[in-house]
């Protein structure tokens, strides 16, 4: 038993901040449909790694196929594995009336448009209410639905930088911001997308009455920007870079360290006296760390410039991972920077968690993706949902929607796709 069996999302969103919402509640049992059309694929189908060959972006296949090889795609299989997709052309007025119909049979419409893209199609909460009371709507969109700014689109950093995020990383100045690399804001605006989602399943569940729901990428991004928005408010102070240098207690050393290796790293932080001394016991108690610039926590973190070049030096000739578990082993709190190589293939804690699981596709066979941060006791929940498969083809689940649950014989069907409306 899964806890949302029987809860049917219509799924129109966009790349992860708003296709990672989805993605949870189908762990979680929900069926959701991811609603598709070839002029405009989602981001992800056309992003690499590929598996095989890459998408031929300019030649279709016909009047209603998507470009060759638009289903190879590791990251799209990944962000959608678990869920179904039909093929749906929702710029032509017999699309939406089909869409209306899926309205009619769903619980839960999400998408990740720009603010008045489902209005101006005549498809907003109201046209949606009217048709199922009890709908729920959501608008993951990247500002809000309101303001000078939710007309504009919106990617994770872009939404990072508005935040306050990509100005506070990196090291202090003169150097630029750095940002988080990665598109961080993609995963936690698809975390709150989910969670907006679970709450009203839960008021409907516990009312029988259906919402609006406006939510943004924005929004949560501000949240993590937290204590420096406070520092602000109370004290008057602005944010200033630290690099790697701790914050919110005195640390020292307290930084990453170059290993043995080719572009390897270890995270070391020693907050107390005991700690620093069992890494000096580590590095042989060298003379220097009898040093006064090192003695006690207040001279080391007054000279962390020093400190840190004397712990790289030891550390560069140090194999990472060796070193990771004689550290641990002496209380000394460490951890490799990880690649992606190591967390897929030699991470023993990760491989525990299951946090990887494989799933089949009708395309590129049987590969692992990313499962659910988290184990339920007395529920099936994992990352193949309902289905137990990876990311949907597109359109690969045509038959079932506009068959079974829309009941259209095959040459409705046929003449929709003729006319390119599926």
């Amino acid at each position: 038993m899964r806890p949302l069996e029987g809860v049917r999302v219509l799924d129109l969103t966009w790349v992860l901040a708003g296709g990672g919402g989805p993605r949870l509640l189908d762990a979680l049992g929900a069926e959701a449909i991811r609603i598709e059309w070839r002029d405009r694929l989602d981001t992800l189908r056309l992003a690499g790694p590929f598996v095989g060959p890459e998408p031929d972006k300019t030649k279709p296949r016909g009047p209603t196929d998507p470009p060759a090889n638009v289903n190879r795609s590791g990251i799209y299989n990944d962000i959608n594995s678990g869920k179904r997709a039909i093929s749906l052309n929702m710029t032509r007025p017999e699309g939406r009336e089909l869409f209306k119909r899926l309205v009619a049979v769903a619980d839960v419409v999400v998408d990740s448009f720009t603010s008045e893209t489902m209005r101006n199609w005549g498809l907003g909460y109201d046209a949606m209410k009217a048709i199922k009371p009890d709908i729920i709507y959501l608008q993951q969109s990247g500002w809000g639905y309101k303001g000078v700014y939710s007309g504009f689109g919106s990617y994770g950093p872009v939404a990072q930088a508005i935040s306050g995020l990509t100005e506070q990383s990196g090291l202090p100045a003169p150097y630029p911001p750095a940002g988080w690399g990665y598109s961080y804001m993609d995963w936690s605006g698809a975390y709150y997308c989910a969670i907006m989602m679970l709450l009203a399943v839960y008021h409907k569940k516990r009312t029988g009455k259906g919402q609006y729901i406006d939510g943004s990428q924005l929004e949560p991004s501000i949240y993590l920007t937290g204590t420096a928005v406070l520092d602000f408010a109370v004290n008057g102070r602005h944010w200033q870079r630290t690099g790697n240098r701790a914050t919110a207690r005195a640390a020292a050393p307290h930084g990453t360290y170059r290993c043995a290796g080719e572009d390897r790293w270890i995270a070391i932080a020693v907050t107390n006296e005991e700690e620093w001394g069992a890494l000096a016991a580590q590095m042989g108690n060298p003379a220097w760390t009898a040093d006064e610039r090192f003695r006690t926590m207040d001279v080391r973190v007054a000279n962390q410039d020093e400190l840190d070049r004397l712990v790289g030096a030891w550390t560069a000739g140090q194999e990472p991972f060796a070193l990771q578990e004689r550290l641990q082993k002496a209380g000394v709190p460490a951890g490799v920077c990880q690649t992606a190589e190591d967390r897929v293939e030699r991470d023993p804690q990760l491989r525990h968690l299951n946090w990887l699981i494989p799933l089949p596709h009708p395309e590129i066979g049987t590969w692992p993706v990313k499962n659910v941060p988290f184990h339920f006791t007395n529920a099936s929940v994992d990352q193949g949902g309902p289905l137990g498969r990876a990311a949907p083809c597109y359109g690969q689940d045509n038959d079932y929607v506009y068959g079974e649950l829309l009941r259209m014989t095959p040459q409705e069907r046929a003449d929709l796709r003729a006319q390119g409306i599926i």
